[in-house]
């Protein structure tokens, strides 16, 4: 059966339709907005308040923009601008400066009117300032914004445990600083990159002793002190503070937290004096152990055994 004809308008109508074909670069182009945006510019990386590198300028900068021109007087070459080396007369002067600012700061070390600002400054202190600790955390910083975080964290701590903290100098020595101590390895890079001779009288240490006092907020709440003895090594080129070593600290920082604890927790303390005022409890060892009944009655049975035997032995002989 031949099947009916359908009508032309229910073919198909694809053949009617004039297929243009769409351009690659209108799709590529095609933005959500009907006002295409402008190309975006390149950005450099080093922009204020970063300095670029040496021998970087970025566009769109003057050329003096952070870098320095290597021609000043008395500046070596890859010498970053606050390591450059300066005369005797000032040497002498920022070195005294910096023994006359930790005299007049680490007596206030606990106030809370001084800041980061006030204990560090630049003009005292270098931006390599390398701080050194081996008790109770081996510790070691380069920069003076981890040196000054490093210690408002201590600072912080020691207020949390304690209460009415106060700082005082003991002693202050300024002695010579032995040569064979400065060596390649632990010299700033402004030493490394200096091609002239130190003199001998540059090499300087200020060594400090300073006691801490304070009470424990955990109950006893006594009195604690400790005693800390730190040393500050001067820039032979600068006459900034480079280095500080924390020596010792004794009792470390805590000790008194986990005494309290053992005695709280598990009832004892090794202090002496406790042991003193302990009852004397005699070793069990050291007594008689009393003898029990049925230990008695096998004793007695075992000799009645023994007797007997004895005897009849001799009645037959």
């Amino acid at each position: 059966m031949k099947p009916t004809a359908l009508p032309r308008y229910c073919h198909a109508s694809s053949s009617r339709l004039v297929a243009v074909p769409v351009q690659k670069n209108i799709l590529a182009v095609r933005h959500m907005s009907l006002i295409p945006p402008r190309a975006q510019e390149p950005v450099p990386f080093f922009t204020p308040p970063f300095k670029p590198p040496m021998g970087y300028t970025p566009k769109g900068y003057p050329v003096s923009f952070g870098i320095p021109n290597g021609k000043g007087k008395g500046r070596e070459p890859g010498m970053p601008q606050d390591e450059e080396e300066v005369d005797d007369r000032e040497w002498e002067i920022r070195s005294g400066r910096a023994m006359l600012h930790l005299r007049s700061t680490l007596p206030h070390f606990f106030d809370h009117d001084q800041s980061a600002a006030t204990l560090f400054p630049p003009e005292i202190f270098s931006q390599h300032v390398t701080f050194k600790i081996s008790h109770p955390i081996p510790l070691k910083i380069s920069s003076l914004g981890g040196y000054s975080m490093a210690f408002a964290i201590a600072r912080n701590g020691m207020q949390a445990l304690h209460s009415d903290l106060s700082t005082s100098l003991e002693r202050m020595t300024f002695n010579a600083t032995p040569k064979d101590l400065i060596s390649q390895s632990s010299a700033p890079s402004s030493l490394i990159a200096s091609k002239r001779p130190v003199p001998a009288h540059r090499y300087r240490q200020i060594r400090v002793q300073v006691a801490v006092r304070g009470t424990v907020r955990l109950p006893p709440h006594h009195e604690a002190v400790w005693k800390t003895s730190s040393l500050y090594t001067l820039s032979p080129l600068t006459g900034r503070i480079i280095s500080h070593e924390v020596e010792s600290i004794r009792p470390l920082p805590g000790e008194g937290v986990a005494e309290w604890l053992k005695t709280r927790l598990l009832g004892w303390t090794s202090a002496q004096k406790d042991h003193e005022n302990l009852p004397n409890i005699p070793c069990p060892r050291a007594e008689a152990v009393p003898v029990r009944a049925s230990a008695t009655r096998h004793k007695l049975t075992d000799a009645r055994v023994a007797a007997k035997y004895l005897q009849d032995r001799r009645d037959g002989e």
